[in-house]
């Protein structure tokens, strides 16, 4: 089974856009697109000779979905193809692409929403933390309920997660995790927390914007993050509920990883978008799998032609 992952905002680069624009020159049309559609220049702002300008959440977000939309078009363009999909957080967009729920002007135009809502939302910080199982991680976050809003906002392997919330009470169970489990946090978003219940305000804010995109049954599977296991031909309704949940609930990929591997004894991960977050991620926490990176290095054409290789291989083997 192969199947594409798609990065959430955590695999922000600076660079990542042009590095996919060298993979795929006539990627710039595709930016050409959303300029349009968005009012503003994609390309100047988010490739430019500098690199990307991020200043704000809505940045970050626009940024890595048009990078992994790239890397996506370039596959299509070469006949590369997989069996399914997923997306963490952020990638779930790309993901709804991929599959046929959305077109690509329909789901920018949503990520744009979110992005400028999320940015106006409620205070807070998350940090990825690891090596702790998720009982044990639970347990310090529960003795710790009094100190403020502290939850699980991503359960991505069995021995990473992160947590997010208000910031004195994520410092608090950040300390104690550091002192007392011997687990070292890395902070990765110092004003939002998202995928907790601080964000439920944020989630019925969008919820309008959901209602009024265009959304198809999707030809593929979809993948919700909030569910970590496949929905076969959602409605549109589905497809809504499940996506304003993404907003304020915890993103569920290590049950989704779990969840193809007991559907195959073989799976072939590609992380479709810059960096190599997911990459690393499954292979610490799921050794049984294979996974690569279509920009795994500082010769992005090269790694992807890799990817693109090993798709067409792993299909003639299955």
């Amino acid at each position: 089974m192969r199947v594409f992952a798609f990065p959430g905002q955590s695999s922000c680069d600076g660079d990542g856009l042009r590095r996919a624009l060298r993979v795929f020159p006539d990627g710039r049309s595709v930016l050409n697109r959303g300029s349009e559609l968005l009012g503003r220049d994609l390309a100047a702002r988010y490739a430019g000779p500098d690199g990307a300008r991020i200043e704000s959440n809505r940045d970050v977000q626009l940024c890595v979905f048009l990078t992994n939309h790239l890397y996506l078009s370039a596959l299509e363009r070469a006949d590369a193809d997989s069996d399914l999909s997923l997306g963490l957080s952020l990638g779930e967009y790309n993901h709804l692409v991929h599959i046929g729920a959305l077109s690509f002007e329909a789901a920018l135009a949503l990520v744009d929403r979110r992005g400028a809502l999320y940015d106006e939302g409620p205070d807070g910080i998350m940090a990825a933390v690891g090596p702790i199982d998720l009982e044990e991680l639970l347990a310090v976050i529960e003795a710790h309920r009094g100190d403020g809003v502290v939850e699980v906002s991503n359960q991505n392997s069995p021995s990473q997660h992160v947590v997010g919330g208000e910031r004195v009470a994520v410092e608090r169970v950040l300390a104690v995790l550091e002192e007392d489990c011997f687990v070292l946090p890395v902070r990765i978003e110092d004003r939002i927390a998202m995928h907790t219940s601080l964000f439920s305000g944020v989630a019925e804010r969008f919820r309008a914007a959901l209602e009024a995109a265009p959304f198809v049954v999707p030809r593929r599977p979809y993948f919700p993050n909030v569910l970590g296991r496949i929905v076969e031909a959602p409605a549109k309704s589905e497809l809504v509920e499940h996506l304003v949940a993404h907003v304020h609930r915890p993103v569920l990929f290590r049950q989704s990883v779990e969840h193809l591997l007991d559907r195959s004894p073989e799976v072939l991960f590609v992380e479709i978008g810059p960096r190599r977050v997911l990459t690393n991620l499954i292979r610490r926490g799921f050794p049984a799998a294979e996974v690569l990176a279509v920009d795994a290095g500082e010769d992005p054409l090269a790694s992807f032609e890799t990817a693109v290789e090993r798709l067409s291989s792993f299909a003639r083997a299955s």
